[in-house]
């Protein structure tokens, strides 16, 4: 029992000897949140201590402006529209709370002040005017709240609204899907997998949206296809996908905004600045 009792910990210590790992599966599997773009704590409130956007979450005088409100997914769309606005003209406006979902009337467990602080993003849409309201997050229990914001936004804003649908969930996380198709397979996971929850959220979400007003983007059309869902975009560490279950990394957030940003962008043209307040 006791060497049984001392292998376990050199195995611990050694993190299950992950040096027998090729270095871009440990990478991969070792992926950090890249969290550096998301405006943590300026536009990504944490609702326990913090209940006030900083003026920056708004980019003055760019139109067509982008207002994004949601929880951290949404957050994590940061690095491709900053990404796509290298080519195209657009601003951001950035109004987002770590796992609170974008639909008013809505108190979620264990998250402090959602309801307060979607009244607020609500109050702010209407002061800054934007042209596209865009929701996103993950609202699977909240379909109908989802649908009433949509509603409300309709009535009280100018804005075109458009509901982005949840992104994959991965069951273990990607990196650990990473690493277990490696310990099965010995060989680096392919670009698509079906490790992934059922989407079962998109079809009754675009349908109760799009009768309250609003068009809807499948994240999912985007990136998964009858092979699976997309784990990475190239052979390095850095092409992973997602650095958890459900939260894009960097090279996905711009994979998915590059797919989608048109139709976000459908139809809008710049308008004058003066419309901000």
């Amino acid at each position: 029992m006791v060497l049984i009792a001392v292998a376990g910990g050199v195995v611990v210590q050694g993190r299950g000897f992950d040096f027998r790992l090729p270095t871009e599966i440990r990478a991969m599997a070792d992926v950090p949140t890249q969290s550096s773009q998301w405006r943590v704590h300026e536009c990504l409130l944490d609702l326990s201590h913090e209940m006030s956007f900083a003026e920056s979450c708004v980019d003055r005088d760019r139109r067509p402006l982008i207002f994004v409100w949601g929880d951290s997914t949404a957050g994590a769309l940061l690095p491709g529209l900053r990404k796509a606005q290298e080519v195209r003209d657009f601003g951001i406006a950035q109004f987002t709370s770590s796992s609170c979902i974008p639909a008013l009337n809505v108190d979620v467990a264990g998250v402090p002040n959602c309801r307060a602080i979607n009244d607020q993003i609500l109050a702010r849409a209407r002061e800054i005017n934007p042209d596209i309201l865009l929701l996103h997050g993950a609202a699977e229990k909240y379909l109908d709240n989802v649908a009433g914001t949509v509603a409300a936004l309709k009535k009280q804003t100018r804005a075109r609204v458009v509901v982005l649908g949840p992104v994959p969930i991965w069951r273990r996380g990607l990196p650990n899907e990473v690493l277990r198709y490696f310990m099965l397979h010995h060989r680096l996971i392919p670009e698509r997998s079906n490790a992934v929850s059922t989407n079962w959220v998109d079809a009754p979400l675009r349908a109760k949206v799009m009768a309250s007003g609003a068009e809807y983007i499948s994240v999912w059309d985007a990136m998964c296809n009858a092979d699976g869902c997309l784990t990475r975009i190239g052979d390095a560490a850095s092409d992973i996908s997602a650095s958890d279950q459900a939260h894009l990394t960097e090279k996905g957030s711009v994979f998915l905004v590059q797919s989608i940003i048109d139709d976000v962008l459908r139809g809008q043209t710049p308008r004058s600045s003066n419309a901000t307040q």
